[in-house]
C-alpha cells in the first residue's frame, strides 16, 4: 500500500462556502420578516395574528414539502434542488412586492418562499455536508451555518431599504439579487459527494496499491470512513427512539425560533424602542451568531453534542429572559447582553442537530430521513408566529409567548441529550 503524495485542494471547502451563502439567504429571509411584519401592520392594519400567519405558512411548507425535498435531494442532488430553491425565493420576493391582498402574501411570501427555504435550509445542507465531512462534521456545519447569522445582520439594512424606498421596492430588489447571485452559483459549483471528483471525506489521502485509483476503491475507502455499518432506511428510522426524540426537538426548536424571529422586533417596538433601534438589536443577534455557530461546531466535535448544547441552551434561556424583561428605560448594555446571549446561544442548534442526525442516521437515505423530521419542525414554525400574535392580541403583551419560548428551548436540549444517550448505548 502506498499513500498518494499528491493532496489536491479539498473541494469540500467550496461546498461549505456555497452552503454558507445559501444560508445567508435563508437567515436573511427568515429574520427580515420581522421588519416586513412591522411594515405590513402599518400598511394594511391587519391584526398581529393575521399578519404573523404569513410566516406560519412557511411552517406549513416545511410540514408538507420537507419529505418531498429530502426524497428529491437523495435522487437529484444539490445542483438541481438548491438552484431551484433560489429561483423560488427570488420569484416569491418579487411577487410579494407587488401583492395587495392577504391571500397573495400567504401564497408568495408564505408558501412559495417557504418551499424555497426547504430546498436550501436544513435538509440539503446537513445531508450534503455529512457526505463531505465525517470526523469534522459539526465543525463544517457550524462554519456553513454562520451564514444564517450574516443573514440576521442584514436586518438593519433591510429596514434602511424600507425606510428609503418603501417595503415594496425593498422586496423586489432583494428578489432580483437572489436570482442574479445564488441561482447560478449553485448550478455551476455544487457537487454531491467527494467520491464524484476522486476525493475522500475530510480531504483524507487515498491509499491504493498502484498508481491508478478506481471509483470502486474510492467508494470502499469512503464507506470505511463512514463510521457506521448500519444502513438506515426511512422505515428503520421511523421505528427508532432517536427519530422520535429528534422529532420533539425539531418541533420545539421550530416553535421557539420562529416565534422570536417573527415577534422580537415588534416586541421591542411595543416596549418603546424606535423601529431602527429594534431592528439593530435583532441585527446584533445575527452578529453574535456568526462566531457562535463556528464555535459550537468545534465544541460539539470536541466536547460532545449534548455537553456543548447544554451550555448553549443556558445562554439562550438567559437571552430570552432579558428580552422578556426589556423596556425602553433599560440601559444599552441590557440590549447588547440580550443579543449576544441569545444570538450566540441559539446558534448552536444547527451544528448540533445537524451533526447528531449525521452521526446517527448517516447513509444514502439521510436527506429523506431529515426531510420527514422537517415535518415536525414545520409544524413548530407554523405554530410559533401565530401563537405569538394570538397571545399579544388576547393579553396585550408577549409575556406568554416568551414563556413558551423558554419551555421550547429547554425541550430541544432534552431531545439532544436523550438522542446522544441512545447513541452511546446502542451505537453500531
Amino acid at each position: 500500500m502506498r499513500q498518494d503524495a499528491r493532496r489536491p485542494f479539498f473541494y469540500g471547502y467550496v461546498i461549505v462556502a456555497l452552503c454558507f451563502l445559501n444560508l445567508v439567504l435563508v437567515g436573511g429571509l427568515m429574520a427580515s420578516f420581522s421588519v416586513f411584519n412591522v411594515a405590513l401592520l402599518g400598511a394594511f392594519r391587519w391584526s398581529r395574528a393575521t399578519t404573523a400567519a404569513i410566516a406560519s405558512v412557511h411552517g406549513l411548507a416545511y410540514t408538507v414539502l420537507g419529505p418531498l425535498v429530502g426524497w428529491a435531494y437523495d435522487r437529484l442532488g444539490p445542483r438541481i434542488v438548491m438552484s431551484l430553491g433560489g429561483v423560488l425565493i427570488g420569484a416569491a420576493l418579487v411577487l410579494s412586492g407587488r401583492s395587495t391582498a392577504l391571500w397573495q402574501f400567504y401564497l408568495w411570501y408564505g408558501l412559495l418562499a417557504g418551499l424555497g427555504l426547504v430546498c436550501l435550509d436544513f435538509v440539503g445542507t446537513v445531508a450534503l455536508l455529512s457526505h463531505w465531512f465525517r470526523g469534522r462534521r459539526a465543525t463544517a456545519i457550524g462554519f456553513a451555518t454562520m451564514g444564517i447569522g450574516v443573514g440576521f445582520v442584514c436586518v438593519p439594512g433591510v429596514q434602511l431599504l424600507i425606510t428609503r424606498f418603501g417595503w415594496r421596492p425593498a422586496m423586489v430588489l432583494l428578489g432580483i439579487a437572489v436570482l442574479a447571485s445564488q441561482v447560478p452559483l449553485n448550478a455551476l459549483l455544487q457537487r454531491r459527494r467527494p467520491e464524484d471528483i476522486g476525493q475522500l471525506p475530510d480531504g483524507a489521502a487515498i491509499e491504493v496499491p498502484g498508481p491508478g485509483v478506481t471509483a470502486t476503491e474510492i467508494q470502499s475507502a469512503s464507506r470505511t470512513r463512514g463510521g457506521t455499518d448500519h444502513d438506515w432506511s426511512l422505515a428503520t428510522a421511523l421505528c427508532s427512539f432517536p427519530f422520535w426524540s429528534m422529532a420533539m426537538g425539531h418541533l420545539t426548536a421550530g416553535i421557539s425560533l420562529s416565534l422570536v424571529n417573527t415577534h422580537a422586533v415588534a416586541h421591542l417596538v411595543h416596549v418603546g424602542l424606535d423601529k431602527l433601534a429594534a431592528a439593530s438589536v435583532f441585527g446584533l443577534v445575527g452578529l453574535a451568531r456568526i462566531p457562535g455557530t463556528a464555535f459550537w461546531g468545534l465544541a460539539s466535535d470536541r466536547l460532545g453534542r449534548d455537553r456543548a448544547y447544554g451550555v448553549a441552551t443556558v445562554m439562550t434561556l438567559a437571552g430570552v429572559g432579558l428580552l422578556m424583561s426589556s423596556g425602553a428605560e433599560a440601559p444599552a448594555w441590557w440590549f447588547v447582553a440580550l443579543a449576544v446571549l441569545y444570538g450566540a446561544g441559539h446558534s448552536a442548534a444547527n451544528p448540533t442537530f445537524g451533526s447528531t442526525l449525521g452521526d446517527i442516521f448517516w447513509g444514502k437515505h439521510l436527506a429523506t430521513i431529515i426531510g420527514f423530521l422537517e415535518i415536525f419542525y414545520g409544524i413548530g414554525v407554523a405554530i410559533g408566529p401565530w401563537f405569538g400574535g394570538f397571545a399579544y392580541d388576547v393579553t396585550g403583551s408577549y409575556r406568554h409567548a416568551w414563556m413558551t419560548t423558554l419551555l421550547s428551548y429547554t425541550l430541544a436540549y432534552v431531545s439532544i441529550l436523550m438522542s446522544m444517550m441512545w447513541q452511546r448505548r446502542f451505537r453500531h
